[in-house]
């Protein structure tokens, strides 16, 4: 395996890491075809990932 196809892989790793840390989503209970489908709508419909993570955050921010 190349060193290009090792960064890519880790890449995939830490983009698909933080939409699990950023969104209301169990690791555990979403399949890769949920996964999908998700990054599909949300890069058809930016405004609603934006909204989500915003929803999340301000929820985050006010259990603390």
């Amino acid at each position: 395996m190349s060193m290009d196809s090792i960064a890519h892989l880790r890449a995939t790793r830490r983009y698909i890491t933080s939409m699990m840390l950023n969104l209301p989503i169990q690791p555990t209970e979403t399949s890769i075809a949920t996964l999908l489908v998700m990054l599909d709508h949300f890069s058809a419909y930016p405004d609603e990932y934006l909204e989500l993570l915003n929803d999340n955050q301000f929820s985050t921010r006010k259990s603390s």
